[in-house]
C-alpha cells in the first residue's frame, strides 16, 4: 500500500513538474535573413530548456516548412517576397495557439538545394544556414581592408504584414490608414474594422536592405575588454580616431546588429565606454570612447564568428585560445612594381589581430609558435617585405611587425578554415602619388557641378518642431545660411529654397530646384521625439545617386558632432524623392532633448554643422 502511495505522489510531482515546464514558451521576436541564401536568424526573448523543431517538405510550389512547438510569435505574421534569390519568399506565422506552434515556410526554385539548409541553436536563437561556404569563389576573404568595402550585399523585397484588430476590447478599432484603404476597397461606406472580422493582410512595399556577411548578436564586456559575438564572418575597415572626446572608431561593413545591443552603451574602465550602432543599412560602427582608446586592436576569433577588442594592457592573463598552432609554410612575394604579398599556412586554426601604425604594420599571431626567422629571409623574393621582424609576445605566441611606407595600403584576408593568413601591401610609385592627387580647382567626382541648392525646413506659417518656444524653422534657417556663405567662398553658386521666414511648399522647394538646375541639393532639418531621451545625427536619402553623396556628407558630419550618430537612412522624404540630382536631408539633432536643444540654440553648435556638411560635399566632390 504505502509503495502505490510512494508511486502516485511520484507521478503527481511528475506530472506537475512536466506542466510547470509546458508553461514556458519560448517567445520569438524578430526574424532576420541574409541575400546570399545563407542565414536566416529567429531570435528569442526568453530561455528556454528544449526547443523543439519539425521539418516537412511540400511540393506545388516547392517549399520547406519548420515547426516550432511551444513557441509564441509577438509580432504579427509576416511574409518576405524576394527577388533575386534561389528563396523566393519566407513566411513566418502563429499557426497555431492551443498548442502553441510557429511555422517558418521557405518556398524555393529550382536552384535551392534542401538538403544543404542545417539547422543550429545558438543559446535560445535558431539559425538556418545554407551552403556554409558563402564566398566559394575565393579560399580567401577580407578580414581587414584600408579602403571602404568594395560591396554591399542587399536585397530588394516586398514585405507584408497581417494586421489584426485588438483582442481586448470588444468594441476596439483599426484606425491604420493602410487598413482603411483596403477596408474601403471591400466595404463603399468606409467602415472601420471591428474586432470579430476577419485577419486583412496589408501590403507594405519596402525596399529593405538585407544584411548578408555578419550578425552582431552579442557584446560580453571582460576585464575592460569587449567581446563582440554574433553568426557569420566578420570584417573591419580602416579605423580612425576622433577628438572632443577622444574616441576609436571601427566600421564593419555588410554587418547587422541586433537591435537590442543597438547603440547601448557598455562601460569598459573609469571613463571608457564601447557601443555598436547600424552607421548604414549595410554598415555597423563600433565606437570606443576614453583616453586610451587608440590602444585597443580586435582579436580575430578561430572561426571569425566574434571579434575580441583588447586594450594592449589588460589583455595580459586572459585565456585567448584551448589550443596551439604553428607555422607549417610561409612565403613573402613582390607581385609587381607596386604589390607585395606575404602568405602563412598554420597547423591548426589561428588566434590573431593586424594593427596599422605609424610606418608599420604589426601582426600578432596569439597561438602560435615555430617561425625561423632565418629560414624566412632565405626563402624571400620581396625587398619590401625583408626588413620583416618577429617579437615573442608577453605570454605566448609571436607579433611579425613589417616596415610600411605612409602610402602604403593593406589588404589582410584569411582562408575559410582559418589556417591560411594573406596579407597584400600595395606601395603607389611617386609618380602615381603625384598624378593622382587632383589640382584644387578641379572637381573630382562630377566637373558640371556648379549649382548646389540648400534647403532649410519649415518657415514661415510652418514652424516646424518646436519646444519651449524654440522653433525648428529658425535654427534650420540660420545653419542654412552659414552653410551658404561656406560654399560660396568655395566657388560654388549657392542658392537657397528660402532665405527668409517665409512658408514655401514642398512641391515649390522641388520646383525651385529643377528651373534653377542644382547639382546637388541639401534640406536641413531638426529632429523630434515624443519623449525627451532621443538625440543623435541622421542623413537621409531616396534615390541610387544620392546614395554616395549621403554616406560620405554622414561620415563627416557624425564625425565632427558630439551627439549620438543614429545612422544612414533609406526615406520617402517628398523634397529627397521628387528632385532629380544627387538630394539628402540631414537631421541636425532633437528638438525635444533638452541638452541638445540648448546645444542647438549655441552660434558654436550651427556653426559646426554647417562646417561639417560643407566638409562633407567636398569631400564628395573631391576637393580637400
Amino acid at each position: 500500500m504505502m509503495k502505490k502511495l510512494w508511486l502516485i505522489f511520484f507521478i503527481f510531482i511528475t506530472t506537475l513538474f512536466c506542466s510547470a515546464q509546458a508553461e514556458e514558451a519560448l517567445k520569438i521576436t524578430s526574424i532576420n535573413f541574409d541575400n546570399s541564401d545563407n542565414i536566416i536568424f529567429l531570435t528569442a526573448a526568453n530561455k528556454v530548456q528544449y526547443i523543439n523543431v519539425k521539418s516537412m517538405k511540400l511540393s506545388n510550389p516547392d517549399r520547406i516548412s519548420f515547426d516550432i512547438d511551444n513557441a509564441i510569435l509577438t509580432h504579427p505574421n509576416a511574409s518576405w517576397t524576394f527577388k533575386n534569390s534561389s528563396i523566393n519568399n519566407i513566411r513566418l506565422s502563429q499557426f497555431t495557439t492551443n498548442p502553441n506552434v510557429v511555422r517558418m515556410v521557405i518556398t524555393y526554385n529550382k536552384n535551392f538545394n534542401v538538403n544543404k539548409l542545417k539547422l543550429y541553436r545558438i543559446d535560445n536563437n535558431l539559425v538556418f544556414l545554407y551552403n556554409r561556404n558563402i564566398y566559394p569563389q575565393s579560399n580567401f576573404s577580407d578580414v581587414y581592408n584600408d579602403e571602404q568595402s568594395k560591396t554591399n550585399y542587399y536585397e530588394y523585397l516586398t514585405f507584408e504584414e497581417d494586421a489584426k484588430a485588438p483582442a481586448t476590447q470588444e468594441s476596439a478599432q483599426i484606425r491604420s490608414p493602410e487598413v482603411i484603404e483596403i477596408q474601403k476597397a471591400f466595404n463603399a461606406k468606409g467602415e472601420l474594422i471591428k474586432k470579430d472580422s476577419s485577419k486583412i493582410v496589408v501590403k507594405q512595399e519596402r525596399e529593405n536592405k538585407l544584411k548578408s556577411r555578419f550578425f552582431a548578436q552579442k557584446i560580453d564586456i571582460k576585464r575592460g575588454n569587449a567581446l563582440i559575438r554574433g553568426v557569420g564572418e566578420i570584417s573591419i575597415e580602416k579605423p580612425f580616431v576622433l577628438s572632443n572626446p577622444a574616441r576609436l572608431v571601427f566600421d564593419l561593413p555588410n554587418t547587422y546588429v541586433a537591435p537590442e545591443i543597438r547603440n547601448k552603451e557598455y562601460i569598459l574602465a573609469d571613463k571608457e565606454t564601447i557601443k555598436i550602432g547600424q552607421n548604414e543599412p549595410t554598415k555597423a560602427r563600433i565606437v570606443v570612447t576614453g583616453g586610451d582608446a587608440e590602444k585597443f586592436r580586435p582579436i580575430y576569433s578561430y572561426d571569425r564568428q566574434s571579434i575580441f577588442l583588447a586594450h594592449d594592457d589588460r589583455i595580459l592573463g586572459l585565456k585567448l585560445y584551448d589550443k596551439t598552432s604553428a607555422i607549417y609554410t610561409y612565403s613573402a612575394k613582390k607581385i609587381n612594381d607596386t604589390t607585395d604579398t606575404l602568405q602563412f599556412v598554420f597547423t591548426e586554426p589561428i588566434i590573431h589581430s593586424i594593427k596599422k601604425l605609424d610606418g608599420k604594420v604589426e601582426v600578432n599571431l596569439y597561438n602560435c609558435s615555430g617561425f625561423n626567422h632565418d629560414a624566412y629571409k632565405k626563402s624571400l623574393s620581396s625587398e619590401v617585405l625583408s626588413k620583416l621582424r618577429t617579437e615573442a609576445l608577453s605570454s605566448y605566441g609571436i607579433k611579425l611587425i613589417i616596415p610600411i611606407k605612409k602610402n602604403t595600403n593593406i589588404e589582410y584576408q584569411q582562408s575559410f578554415d582559418n589556417k591560411q593568413l594573406k596579407l597584400t601591401l600595395v606601395t603607389p610609385k611617386e609618380s602615381e602619388i603625384l598624378s593622382s592627387n587632383p589640382i584644387q580647382a578641379i572637381i573630382k567626382k562630377n566637373p558640371n557641378v556648379k549649382t548646389i541648392i540648400i534647403d532649410a525646413g519649415h518657415g514661415g506659417s510652418d514652424v516646424g518642431a518646436t519646444r519651449d518656444g524654440v522653433y525648428e524653422k529658425d535654427l534650420t534657417l540660420d545653419m542654412a545660411k552659414k552653410l551658404k556663405n561656406i560654399l560660396k567662398k568655395k566657388g560654388f553658386e549657392v542658392l537657397m529654397t528660402r532665405d527668409s521666414d517665409t512658408y514655401v511648399s514642398l512641391q515649390e522647394r522641388v520646383e525651385f530646384t529643377e528651373k534653377h538646375e542644382g547639382d546637388l541639393f541639401v534640406s536641413i532639418h531638426v529632429n523630434s521625439s515624443v519623449t525627451p531621451e532621443g538625440n543623435g545625427l541622421e542623413t537621409h536619402y531616396y534615390t541610387p545617386q544620392s546614395y554616395e553623396f549621403a554616406q560620405v556628407v554622414h561620415k563627416e558630419f557624425s564625425s565632427a558632432i558630439n551627439s549620438k550618430d543614429r545612422g544612414l537612412f533609406k526615406s520617402k522624404f517628398y523634397v529627397i524623392n521628387h528632385t532629380t540630382c544627387p538630394s539628402i536631408l540631414v537631421e541636425t539633432g532633437f528638438i525635444s532633448n533638452p541638452e541638445e536643444r540648448k546645444e542647438l540654440m549655441t552660434e558654436q553648435r550651427r556653426q559646426k554643422t554647417a562646417e561639417a556638411v560643407a566638409k562633407g560635399i567636398m569631400k564628395y566632390l573631391g576637393k580637400n
